[in-house]
């Protein structure tokens, strides 16, 4: 299967409505009208899917400046611009070319082969089945599935653990992009232009000088490190850190995943380790990047799920560039690069993100978070405003969950012989999931109103109030079962009082 000529992107017409059909890359960006949506069973390959083909056209057709770009959200490429920027790539998107397949190794040496399931994330063969109820559930894979999942593997994902090199951004990098109900139109507003791509301090020099890794292999075992600004936008978009190779099934049969008619595909695959070593952070384009200084040493990390908090608490660093120009600033985050260029070309649009990961420990997926936010337009404006209402949810957050733990475990003041019993029970963390569970809707109707950013007194004065009313009513629901015990009224009465002033205070400094 070629990913350039043959079907394999998994859609549904009239915006996810209509019948399921494999879709050519051709088609997809020279049909005018239709109105795709990847259709996926699960949401991190349809993310995996949008962000493979963003890559695919980024290197195939990269605008050469906002002209360029606006003239390809508008119209569908031609066939002869579609052929003419494919020709270059034909035999580095063939899933199944005898000496360079796409994103493989040929000639892997393995002890033994792979169940193909490992190579969905989350989905390990053992006692990991957080998404499938049994071990072996998915048997074998189509070509879309396989290639879709070797992508997302290789960009997305934790390592094979044990020595495996993980991706170019890390363990578990969350990806935000730029959403549109029309999919070309959403590939496209994810494709930098060359400035841009400049600016990120990323060559591309084109198919003879900058290749994929399964084309020109990364040496193995060298003593000198990559640098990271020696990686083109080729290689690095579709850098595959592994030496991995699928097994052809013995007989055709359903797909695992996407079902259907029985189909030639794939039931297991090669792995095995090497080494190599990227000297710093390659400036991926499809993430979030923090960056903090100590001791005149920068480091830089992409964001990513280190806790169940949901993805709004870290929007201010999806959005807004910080500490950027500032020679002084100790710390400091960027957008991803279609955040960034949805900013610096507005047409009064709301910007939709797809936000998307997993939340790990180590080499294991504790959950799949992919979410959605809109923002409407007036956010550009002042954007102050926007991190101004995350950390008015973070802070009040944080008093309801100090004054819970204060209350679970007790108080005591030496100076004054102050000793007050605590519940015993760890009511904070749960007070923290429903804070979250209860403000959600609310935090995302302020982001996507545009009276948030037109009448922002208002709007402010009414959020706080709303997240200080489910931050009272949370401490009470979950402390007044303990009022019937007369030795634990003193502690739950001197927590709330507590609670009352910290947000109190918060409400006076945000008037």
């Amino acid at each position: 299967m070629n990913l350039l000529e043959n079907p394999w992107i998994p859609v549904r017409a009239n915006d996810g409505t209509g019948s399921f059909q494999l879709l050519t890359y051709r088609d997809l960006l020279c049909e005018p009208g239709q109105r795709w949506q990847i259709s996926l069973p699960r949401d991190d390959l349809e993310q995996a899917c949008l962000q493979l083909l963003i890559c695919m056209t980024q290197v195939m057709f990269l605008p050469d400046d906002d002209a360029d770009l606006r003239r390809r959200l508008a119209e569908p490429l031609t066939q002869a611009e579609f052929d003419s920027g494919i020709a270059p790539f034909l035999d580095w998107f063939d899933l199944d070319h005898p000496t360079q397949p796409f994103m493989q190794t040929r000639g892997v040496k393995a002890t033994e082969p792979t169940p193909i399931q490992k190579l969905l994330i989350g989905l390990p063969e053992g006692n990991n089945h957080a998404f499938f109820n049994e071990a072996g559930e998915v048997g074998q894979v189509s070509g879309p599935v396989a290639a879709i999942a070797l992508f997302n593997q290789a960009s997305n994902c934790p390592s094979f653990g044990g020595g495996f090199k993980g991706s170019l951004r890390g363990g578990a990098p969350i990806t935000t992009l730029v959403f549109d109900r029309n999919l070309r139109r959403m590939v496209w507003r994810n494709v930098l232009t060359r400035p841009r791509v400049e600016e990120r301090q990323i060559t591309a020099p084109g198919p003879a000088q900058d290749q994929p890794t399964w084309v020109s292999p990364i040496a193995e075992k060298s003593t000198i490190p990559i640098q990271w600004n020696q990686i083109g936008l080729m290689r690095g978009l579709f850098w595959q850190p592994a030496h991995i190779e699928l097994v052809k099934a013995c007989e055709a049969r359903a797909c695992g995943v996407l079902g259907g008619d029985a189909t030639a595909g794939y039931s297991e695959f090669l792995k095995e380790k090497f080494n190599f070593t990227v000297e710093g952070v390659w400036p991926h384009p499809h993430g979030a990047m923090n960056w903090s200084e100590k001791k005149d040493v920068r480091e830089q990390r992409f964001a990513s799920f280190t806790t169940t908090a949901p993805a709004w608490t870290q929007l201010s660093e999806f959005v807004i560039p910080r500490g950027v120009n500032d020679n002084d600033a100790k710390e400091g985050s960027s957008p991803a690069g279609p955040i960034s260029q949805f900013a610096a070309m507005p047409d009064g649009s709301k910007l939709s993100i797809l936000i998307g990961g997993y939340q790990t420990k180590q080499a294991s997926v504790l959950e799949r978070r992919h979410e959605f936010v809109g923002i409407a337009s007036g956010w550009q404006d002042d954007k102050s405003r926007l991190p101004a209402l995350v950390n008015l949810g973070q802070e009040a957050k944080k008093a309801l969950f100090g004054k819970l733990m204060v209350a679970s475990g007790g108080y005591v003041n030496k100076k004054h012989k102050t000793k007050l019993k605590g519940l015993g029970v760890n009511l904070q963390k749960t007070a923290e999931k429903l804070f979250y569970a209860r403000t959600e809707d609310l935090i995302h109707q302020a982001f996507s109103n545009e009276l948030t950013w037109k009448e922002w007194p208002v709007a402010r004065a009414n959020f706080i109030e709303q997240i200080l009313r489910h931050g009272r009513a949370i401490f009470s629901e979950l402390t007044d079962p303990y009022m019937a015990k007369p030795d634990l009224i003193p502690i739950i009465a001197w927590a709330e009082r507590g609670l009352n002033i910290e947000f109190k205070k918060l409400k006076e400094e945000n008037q």
